[in-house]
């Protein structure tokens, strides 16, 4: 109860701030972890206040195992037999999901994130082309802060194409799809965002195609998902503002943040092995406190 008006109190203070580009959402963390009262108190509190909410569903065989041997089904009947599916659950992962699994999320209209990048890592990846011929909208995500969305791209095309045993599908515009409109469509904002539109928001971002490893650039598209880098991207525009100019950030010190986010996690770390010795030591970590 008391995670809920945590919750609650967190969406009735930001939800629509910035121009509506803070949305809140539900977040109870994984099948295995949450209860069917969590589950179903979880999704009325989003249709209660117009937001979506999202999951970890399905992203290792522990998980699986757990939900089997104590709920006796798969992850995804669990959610379902709690009323927990629904055209606003962004269920992230889905790497192992069964074909009544697929089924079910179609069904449901619920949308999947697909974080190819730390899935390429742990070998596994959401079947991406039977969500889709489901019906599930499928966007992208980086699962974390430091995966950037360009190396997410890459591994979910070379991903899905070991998957289906295809060197030509899905092809790199089918990817950036997946990562632009594939995005907001899972959040329920495609009508404003996700492609350049005449009465969208002017969402975009520039890309220095003269670059040795992107000429010669006969299709840009299929350049930049194989070949480009996060800092071929020089500018960047949200919702008409400039964000990013000439490849700097204009609305944050980036060196202070940085060295900030770096005194923290040594922080962090210092305190995480004091309180707990058997944690193995990072190599370059300090030993005492900076």
């Amino acid at each position: 109860e008391a995670g809920l008006q945590r919750s609650a109190d967190l969406i009735e203070a930001w939800h629509g701030k910035s121009n509506g580009r803070v949305l809140g959402f539900l977040a109870p963390h994984a099948p295995e972890t949450v209860s069917p009262e969590l589950l179903r108190e979880s999704r009325e509190m989003a249709e209660r206040y117009d937001v979506g909410y999202t999951i970890h569903l399905s992203q290792s065989y522990e998980e699986i195992e757990a939900i089997k041997r104590v709920r006796g089904v798969m992850p995804t009947h669990y959610l379902f037999a709690n009323d927990f599916l629904g055209d606003r659950l962004v269920a992230a992962h889905c790497r192992y999901v069964n074909s009544s699994e697929i089924a079910l999320l179609g069904q449901a209209g619920s949308a999947v994130s697909h974080n190819a990048a730390i899935g390429a890592r742990r070998g596994a990846a959401a079947p991406v082309k039977e969500l889709v011929a489901a019906g599930c909208a499928v966007g992208m995500g980086s699962d974390n802060m430091s995966e950037d969305m360009v190396e997410v791209m890459r591994a979910g095309l070379f991903h899905e194409r070991v998957r289906r045993n295809d060197e030509m599908d899905p092809q790199p515009e089918d990817v950036l799809d997946w990562a632009t409109y594939g995005g907001a469509r899972a959040l329920g904002i495609s009508d404003d965002v996700g492609t350049l539109e005449v009465g969208k928001k002017a969402d975009l971002f520039m890309v220095n195609v003269r670059k040795a490893h992107l000429v010669p650039t006969l299709r840009i598209v299929s350049a930049f998902v194989h070949n480009g880098m996060p800092s071929d991207i020089t500018d960047v525009m949200v919702d008409g503002s400039w964000v990013l100019r000439d490849s700097k950030l204009l609305t944050i010190d980036e060196d202070d943040i940085i060295a900030k986010a770096e005194e923290i996690g040594h922080r962090a770390w210092n305190r995480l092995i004091a309180e707990n010795p058997n944690v193995p030591f990072p190599i370059n970590l300090p030993p005492g406190p900076l």
